[in-house]
């Protein structure tokens, strides 16, 4: 019989901010344990929330093997891997002082916006463990943010947002990137009459991750079914999963059943060509194809694919400011979708134009469409690293879009 053993926790300082103050703060520790016990090719689960008795949780995922939940159990290792990253943001202590002291600059900053939603420090921990000798363990520490802003004028809930998260806190870079966004709002643009290229984060590409997974491919199914090893974008397009310890706060180098990449990355698209698919054990072993490293599982359910945690569209190190003069910035969208075919269309909130580095004015809403061969293809420009911000160090997509003015 195989065995494993996945322990996460988490400590996290959350503090709410309403109407511009801080108005609740939870501390929070959570452990969350869960064994997985195989033989016969069926899986049995047990999870625990809490500390707990290790022997009796593994009695429970043997026992639950009666459940005859079909899944292999191709266990490999005897590695051992130990990445810490954790680090004293913000003393505990201070954390409150000092989301009280962020909460009264921006109101005075910007007494013409009121800020809501949560700030959070976290350190958390996970450690795996299995019957074939692997034993990882990787801690980190985050300080995120998540900000809805409405101008004291508007009747709508919020009119943007800003958010990040990084593994050092620095309430300076966060003010001038908020304010970047905040001093040229009220600077009402008319749509360019000539064509630009938009620029948007990577949610042009998460619409198609689904279609990017073993078991939609191995169907026949997909925007990408029968390309695999084939030119599917432009050649300096290169889409992958980077689980290198360190570069993105809180991403583990390990996924949820234990699965480790070589040199921490896993090309789905290089160079413009589908090279790799997303799967996790189950998928591996019966489409017999490579571990992307993709196994997301609730602490007591069975894994699936579904953890995108690292995924990037490499930049080369360019940054935005260096492959773009004059563009479409966008903000903030709402919905959006993919059809069969590829597809995208989706609506914008608010957009700025952006021009020699700098965010300059906000642009009426309207929709951008097109298709995701295109986008990535023909009308891509480039990927950059978002150097309009200092704080939020977001990469963005650079394309031709389709403009649906309203």
């Amino acid at each position: 019989m195989e065995k494993q053993k996945l322990v996460n926790r988490t400590r996290s300082y959350a503090a709410t901010l309403a109407a511009g103050e801080v108005s609740s703060l939870r501390i929070n520790d959570d452990e969350k344990t869960v064994i997985r016990c195989y033989s016969g090719g069926f899986i049995g689960i047990a999870g625990r929330i809490g500390e707990g008795d290790d022997a009796e949780l593994e009695k429970e995922a043997c026992a639950a093997l009666v459940q005859g939940i079909p899944y292999p159990s191709p266990l490999f290792g005897g590695d051992e891997r130990r990445e810490d990253f954790s680090r004293e943001i913000i003393a505990e202590k201070d954390f409150l002082g000092a989301v009280k002291h962020l909460a009264a600059r921006l109101k005075k900053s910007f007494p013409d916006f009121i800020f809501s939603d949560k700030i959070i420090l976290e350190n958390s921990s996970s450690e795996y463990k299995d019957s074939a000798g692997t034993d990882y363990s990787f801690f980190c520490s985050s300080f995120s943010l998540g900000l809805m802003i409405k101008s004291v004028s508007s009747a709508n809930i919020m009119d943007l947002a800003y958010g990040a998260k990084r593994n050092y806190y620095d309430e300076d870079a966060i003010v001038s990137d908020i304010s970047a966004l905040l001093d040229v709002y009220s600077a009402k643009l008319p749509m360019p009459e000539e064509k630009l290229p938009v620029i948007i984060d990577l949610s042009a590409v998460s619409y198609m991750l689904g279609d990017m997974t073993a078991e939609m491919y191995s169907g026949g199914a997909g925007i990408f079914a029968g390309r695999l090893g084939q030119k599917v974008f432009r050649d300096d397009v290169n889409i992958l999963i980077n689980r290198t310890p360190g570069k993105n706060p809180a991403v583990c180098f390990f996924d949820d059943e234990g699965v480790t990449l070589p040199g921490d990355k896993f090309y789905l698209v290089k160079d413009g060509v589908l090279s790799g698919l997303a799967t996790y054990r189950r998928t591996a072993a019966e489409f017999n194809m490579p571990l992307s490293g993709c196994g997301y599982a609730e602490f007591d359910g069975v894994p699936v694919c579904s953890n995108f945690r690292g995924l990037e569209v490499e930049t080369g190190g360019k940054k935005l400011s260096e492959v773009l003069k004059r563009g479409i910035y966008v903000s903030v969208t709402s919905g959006g979708d993919m059809t069969p075919d590829g597809n995208i269309a989706m609506p914008v909130m608010l957009a700025y134009l952006y021009e020699d580095g700098k965010l300059v004015g906000t642009l009426p809403e309207f929709g951008i469409s097109g298709n995701v061969f295109d986008i990535l293809g023909k009308d891509f420009v480039a990927a950059a690293k978002n150097d309009v911000f200092s704080f939020n160090d977001e990469d963005v997509i650079i394309s031709y879009f389709n403009i649906d003015a309203k």
